[in-house]
């Protein structure tokens, strides 16, 4: 799927927002999974805690285009 990035309208800048923020909290559900894969499997407790920072952060960075929509070059 390509996306026009020539087109600098307040609608494609939302849409960019939404998919960006869909797919940074989609990872963050997939990275919680396989936490409670190794969770269940008694996993290494490094591992689980560097999966749960990761969650954390990907999670913040959905929530933070909420407001404007950051320009790039």
């Amino acid at each position: 799927m390509a996306f026009d990035c020539s087109d600098h309208s307040p609608a494609a800048a939302d849409h960019a927002r939404i998919a960006v923020s869909d797919w940074l909290e989609t990872q963050a559900r997939v990275i919680g999974y396989w936490r409670d894969v190794l969770v269940s499997s008694g996993g290494n407790l490094a591992l689980i805690e560097a999966l749960d920072d990761h969650a954390r952060f990907l999670a913040a960075a959905a929530h933070r285009g909420e407001g404007d929509f950051l320009q790039t070059q």
